[in-house]
């Protein structure tokens, strides 16, 4: 398991923790298709999460899963990432890594979109979601999804956006930044079982 402690603000101003652990299993990726990341930002995200010995999945559209991939296939963590695809002819956008179609050919072309997603977030320990559509200002379709079907399977996501999901008693949102990379809000399920998401 690894564990994360997020500072959280008290009305006494004393520093005070939300803690909660994930397995080392794999981080997914997602964002809008839209949207753009910088390669920087990428790399480094890829690299702490890689020490924490994390793999990574991310799926095959452009914007923010594109960066994601390139970012991926520059650093060692090559070797411990998968490239979901919804269709075969985004095999070949992976960069270098290992990538296969995990929906059945049967699947209509906008539903397979939405079964590659649900099939990243199942198999993840965590999403860190780019939500934000630069055209529209607010969150694409595809990333509301995610973040539904995370919080809905206990996975915590860290959301990088202008536009916070709403509070909700499923999850607790907690303003944070990420290891000094990116800013943005963990949104830790509630936990349903011991060892799956633990309060501080």
């Amino acid at each position: 398991m690894v564990q994360f402690s997020i500072p959280v603000k008290s009305e006494s101003n004393s520093r005070r923790f939300f803690n909660f652990a994930v397995r080392e299993n794999a981080v997914m990726f997602a964002g809008s298709r839209f949207g753009l990341v910088p390669n920087s930002v990428c790399t480094q995200l890829v690299e702490q999460f890689s020490k924490l010995g994390f793999g990574f999945f991310v799926g095959c559209a452009n914007g923010v899963d594109d960066c994601f991939r390139k970012a991926i296939s520059e650093t060692d963590a090559v070797t411990k990432s998968f490239v979901a695809c919804a269709y075969m002819h985004r095999l070949e956008r992976s960069y270098g890594i290992f990538a296969s179609v995990v929906v059945p050919f049967e699947v209509s072309p906008k539903a397979a979109l939405v079964r590659r997603s649900l099939w990243m977030v199942k198999r993840s320990s965590m999403v860190v979601l780019f939500p934000d559509n630069p055209k529209t200002l607010s969150w694409g379709k595809g990333s509301t999804i995610v973040f539904n079907a995370a919080v809905s399977q206990i996975k915590p996501v860290f959301v990088v956006t202008k536009n916070p999901p709403k509070q909700s008693s499923l999850y607790k949102i907690i303003p944070s930044n990420f290891q000094g990379i990116v800013s943005g809000f963990w949104c830790v399920p509630h936990p349903t079982q011991d060892g799956t998401v633990d309060d501080e």
